[in-house]
């Protein structure tokens, strides 16, 4: 991977994410680009650049919050090595893979994150309305923005340094013209 084409990337998914996610909020959900960006790399890059990538991303994002420094690291980190473990078993150039695994990936991290708030802090609303809007719909909202946000930067894996994989029968040379 090539990390000074990754840091640009990761900066400007910062700034858009400070800058241009409040613009798109809805119903009091924004779309959550950092986690989009993380799973894009766990998806396509070697695992350890992946979770190392994540890490950077968090780290970065941990200083635009109010929290402990280490909760958004350790959680993209975490996002990052599921994806990586089971990118082999997935299509994954496919829109509906890379929904579906934004969505299961963001689900779980608004989980933690909701009950790790909770645990430390006095609840501002109802546990339904927190499950319901700020882990379902958020996550769901997030998920929408990954086939977009993954076609786009597929597009730039060649200045990322990312290998596309090729999807083919791996027993077709071997067949030859013998008939089955």
């Amino acid at each position: 991977m090539r990390w000074l084409s990754f840091i640009l990337l990761a900066a400007t998914a910062l700034t858009l994410q400070s800058a241009i996610a409040p613009r798109f909020e809805l119903f009091g959900v924004r779309p959550d680009w950092l986690l989009v960006v993380v799973v894009f790399f766990a998806m396509h890059a070697p695992p350890r650049d992946a979770a190392i990538g994540a890490w950077i991303v968090g780290g970065c994002a941990d200083l635009m919050t109010i929290e402990r420094l280490g909760l958004m690291a350790l959680t993209y980190t975490l996002v990052a090595v599921v994806v990586a473990s089971v990118r082999n078993y997935v299509f994954r150039d496919r829109a509906l893979t890379q929904l579906l695994l934004t969505l299961v990936m963001s689900v779980l991290a608004r989980l933690a994150w909701t009950v790790y708030s909770r645990l430390l802090y006095d609840p501002g609303q109802a546990l339904l309305v927190d499950l319901t809007l700020q882990v379902l719909m958020a996550s769901v909202y997030t998920a929408v923005w990954a086939p977009v946000l993954h076609k786009a930067l597929l597009r730039m894996s060649r200045v990322f340094g990312l290998a596309r994989p090729r999807y083919t029968y791996a027993g077709q040379q071997r067949m030859g013209t013998s008939g089955v």
